[in-house]
């Protein structure tokens, strides 16, 4: 057999290490993993000399807010930029969207649009929220790769945050069908409260927006779900998005080591920008959880370091300048939200890889292989190896480039990332074999991406 595609001189990076390999793709798997310098043939060959040759990453937190507010961004301009990103898989999330994805006709909408314009693979996340309980069997008979809940309030109408008592119920639920729950977990009588005693006071200073969501807010909301979890129905997984905390990372850790099946995510954002960033950048830097301060940031290199994350999620979650620049002198007007799905692997491997010495495989393991296993993808996602799908990412490990405005496939072409110095950069993106991304240009139209339906996939929930 001729492959379709053969990439050679290049070195993998896996979960379990490096090693120089050749890989042959054909009918958009990959066939074959060969000691490098061996003779082969294909249809098309790409020579990977000086590269990095990596999984593409499984970007399992973004909102492409598409439909209803795609000035915002969109499942095209989304996706594109998840493919000069290196990202071959999305999951999208249920809010931002109008309406939201709360129940199967709404999933089925969604769904259709991203087979229309994605140019990357995607799945979609349900909500979970107390006012849809009765639609959240619908939402996984067709599909949904997990739901998505809110413990404070989540700024979009119709996506209303939940309780203790909705929480014990989901749970209860999502347990019989090895379903996951992500949870935004803050305090949400504690953020309202300290917000209106701040605005009442006048306060419209960017601290402000810091001071309302204090650290003891997501540790405590963290730890009071970890309680409940502890105490509902077995089967249960629960998995924490954009943790920004040493402290919860370590409760976390010991809720593993007690059997509980949770899992924890944490965001670039929170990796390398601080509470200073945002009082210099303003309201492009609003998100929340906010950022947090220099020592919690290598706090939490450390528990990466340490094996303590899971999973890095671009939380990508893109609006127009004029909501950004609502807030320039009101920082309560901002949305809060941060883009950054096309920079996040180049980001992650120049401040982890490079300038902390986090292990590349490491680095791989949070971006691709943890998120596909426990999102039911892998093997078929998140690995290079024969019978998985011939998603691969050519790296530049040693360039050193600027990341500029004009550069973002965005829609809205702003990020708290632009001007920031990098070392790394995706050469080329190759989804099942077919290259969608090389060298600044996007090579494949939109449409190319496939649905991702859980029914599709392996029913098993891992991440080691």
């Amino acid at each position: 057999m001729k492959p379709d595609l053969f990439i050679t001189n290049g070195v993998v990076v896996a979960d379990h290490g490096m090693f120089k390999a050749d890989m042959a793709i054909h009918g958009e798997k990959i066939v074959g993993i060969f000691s490098p310098g061996e003779k082969h043939q294909a249809e098309q060959m790409i020579d990977a000399k000086d590269m990095w040759v990596l999984p593409g990453a499984v970007d399992s937190h973004v909102h492409f807010n598409e439909p209803g507010r795609e000035s915002w961004e969109g499942f095209e301009t989304g996706s594109k930029s998840a493919a000069a990103g290196g990202i071959t898989t999305v999951i999208d999330m249920p809010l931002n969207s109008s309406p939201c994805t709360l129940n199967l006709t709404e999933l089925k909408r969604k769904a259709a649009i991203g087979e229309k314009l994605s140019v990357v693979d995607f799945g979609l996340w349900g909500g979970a929220t107390p006012d849809n309980i009765d639609d959240l069997e619908g939402l996984h008979r067709g599909g949904v790769l997990g739901f998505k809940a809110f413990m404070s309030n989540s700024g979009i109408d119709g996506f209303n945050h939940i309780n203790d008592g909705d929480l014990l119920e989901i749970l209860e639920r999502l347990g019989k069908w090895n379903q996951i729950l992500g949870l935004h977990a803050e305090n949400d009588s504690i953020t309202a409260c300290l917000a209106e005693k701040l605005k009442s006071s006048g306060r419209v200073d960017r601290k402000a927006w810091l001071e309302s969501r204090p650290p003891f807010v997501e540790e405590e909301a963290v730890n009071r779900a970890l309680f409940l979890a502890k105490n509902s129905s077995p089967g249960i997984f629960l998995h924490f998005v954009h943790t920004t905390l040493r402290s919860n990372m370590q409760a976390i850790a010991e809720a593993k080591k007690k059997g509980l099946k949770v899992t924890v995510e944490t965001c670039p954002h929170y990796l390398t920008l601080t509470e200073r960033d945002f009082v210099k950048l303003g309201p492009v830097a609003k998100c929340a959880p906010p950022l947090r301060s220099e020592q919690e940031v290598e706090a939490l290199w450390g528990c990466l370091r340490n094996g303590l994350v899971d999973t890095i999620g671009s939380d990508h979650s893109p609006c127009t300048w004029e909501l950004k620049a609502k807030g320039e002198k009101n920082i309560w007007k901002a949305w809060g939200g941060i883009s950054g799905i096309q920079t996040m692997l180049p980001v992650m491997y120049s401040e982890g890889v490079v300038k902390r010495g986090l292990a590349p495989s490491r680095l791989v393991s949070m971006l691709s292989c943890n998120p596909a296993r426990l999102f039911g993808l892998y093997p078929r996602k998140g690995v290079l190896q024969p019978g998985s799908d011939g998603d691969v990412v050519l790296f530049d490990p040693k360039k050193k480039w600027v990341i500029r405005k004009e550069n973002l496939l965005y829609k809205n072409k702003h990020s708290p990332f632009v001007g920031k110095k990098v070392t790394g950069s995706v050469e080329m993106t190759i989804l099942r074999g077919k290259i969608i991304y090389r060298s600044g240009d996007i090579t494949a139209p939109p449409g190319t991406g496939k649905f991702l339906s859980r029914q599709s996939f392996s029913q098993t929930r891992t991440t080691r």
